[in-house]
């Protein structure tokens, strides 16, 4: 599972720009949307605007999933890439700036669509769960060029944001960047993103992990659909026999993680009271990562406790990206 050393970029990310704006909601509100509580769900502009018009003020960051998870990488050291696409409009050119003083280099055309940059509501409830509805705007719009794929090439690992298999011109960016992965031996993790991602694309998910894909992250929801086994234990086995690594979060159990030595059992850190679970599989995903890229794939438990120390960083409060150093929370580890 080792990474190729003589690359100048360290992981490059596939992933959805998309402008986060959180808000507090009561138990009970998604529903009455008409939108299952905790998942994630495509709309059209004309929604978010409604809730925002009724609930009044809304927090607004940048978000997307593959983002959060460089944000988390760069935190803690490492070189990182996103290959994104906004609109050249107010949003997009913060949400630019944003990661770049995050310390994340990014890859965009500097083509206007007039769509406007994409964003997500976030409304969590009471006990902490979030739901997503999700207007992709310009990010729809995501087309890798000569420079991107240029990147790609560059870099030890791709890690792609399973979000983007929600449309048909989005997922034909997948395979061109993992076409370009596969010939310069560029190492491939993908995140499933959401249990009806999953749903709605089990087959392609599925094709994926048994070609290119070396590390995945699920969490147990995803994971069960992906398989149709309910035994975490059993899930890991069935992703291990495909040669895989990665790991099955389990929200307060922690989770599993493996390779083709084994698989561990790695407990959640406590966090009292819950704010906001956001961007918690995003975090780990990066602790995961770095533990990879330091070498720690030898040592495949190391890479689930970084991850789930960086997971418990962000449900402690508002937002997917960290409010301190990482570093300093996975020193004890090392």
């Amino acid at each position: 599972m080792g990474v190729d050393e003589g690359r100048s970029i360290e992981v490059v990310a596939l992933g959805s720009a998309i402008v986060d704006m959180f808000c507090q909601v009561p138990e009970g509100y998604v529903e009455q949307l008409g939108i299952q509580k905790g998942s994630m769900r495509l709309v059209g502009p004309e929604i978010s605007d409604s809730v925002i018009k009724l609930l009044g003020k809304v927090e607004v960051r940048g978000g997307g999933s593959a983002a959060n998870t460089l944000v988390g990488m760069a935190n803690l050291g490492h070189k990182v890439t996103l290959i994104a696409r906004t609109d050249l409009d107010t949003f997009g050119n913060q949400y630019v700036s944003d990661l770049v003083e995050c310390g994340v280099d990014v890859v965009r055309p500097n083509i206007a669509h007039d769509l406007g940059t994409g964003r997500c509501l976030v409304m969590v409830t009471p006990d902490g769960e979030r739901t997503m509805a999700t207007w992709l705007g310009a990010a729809s719009h995501l087309q890798l060029d000569d420079n991107s794929k240029a990147v790609i090439a560059d870099s030890k690992l791709l890690y792609i944001e399973g979000y983007l298999y929600d449309l048909d011109s989005t997922k034909a960016q997948i395979h061109s960047a993992i076409d370009v992965a596969v010939k310069y031996n560029v190492q491939i993790a993908l995140s499933l993103s959401d249990p009806f991602c999953v749903s709605r694309h089990r087959d392609e998910f599925q094709d994926l992990l048994d070609g290119p894909v070396a590390i995945v992250f699920a969490n147990k929801e995803e994971s069960r659909i992906l398989t149709g086994l309910e035994d975490p234990e059993q899930i890991v086995t069935v992703l291990r026999r495909k040669s895989l690594s990665g790991a099955v979060t389990l929200g307060s159990s922690g989770a599993i993680v493996f390779d083709q030595s084994g698989s561990f059992h790695v407990p959640a850190q406590r966090v009292d009271p819950i704010i906001d679970t956001t961007g918690a599989g995003d975090l780990f995903a990066a602790g995961y990562l770095h533990g990879v890229l330091m070498g720690g794939d030898k040592r495949i438990q190391q890479c689930g406790m970084y991850g789930v120390a960086c997971s418990a960083e962000v449900l402690s409060h508002f937002g997917a990206r960290p409010n301190i150093n990482l570093r300093h929370l996975i020193d004890d580890f090392s």
